[in-house]
């Protein structure tokens, strides 16, 4: 992965945990997690994706309430970690990030 997707990926909001080669998991077939930059940078997949069920349910809730703007709001996080999450799992799946 480049410097400027790292610095993309960091400036986007994700969280992101830093560990040595040697310490990072190996990239599972699930998706669990994606390693990046010869395991320099890892992702946990799951986590996101719960972090985008948990802001779902908060977009639903803003609707039923008629906060219509701020589900949006919500709604578009979501999507952009969604995107987040394809893009890990292509580059994953890829050897050009």
């Amino acid at each position: 992965m480049s410097a400027l997707a790292v610095s993309t990926v960091v400036a986007g909001g994700l969280l992101l945990a830093a560990a040595p080669a040697q310490a990072a998991p190996a990239a599972t077939q699930s998706g669990v997690q994606a390693v990046a930059a010869a395991g320099s940078v890892t992702v946990n997949i799951q986590e996101l994706r719960q972090q985008v069920a948990k802001l779902r349910q908060q977009a639903a809730t803003l609707r039923h309430v008629g906060l219509y703007r701020e589900a949006d709001k919500v709604d578009a996080r979501a999507n952009a970690i969604e995107a987040q999450i394809k893009r890990y799992l292509d580059c994953e799946r890829s050897v050009h990030c």
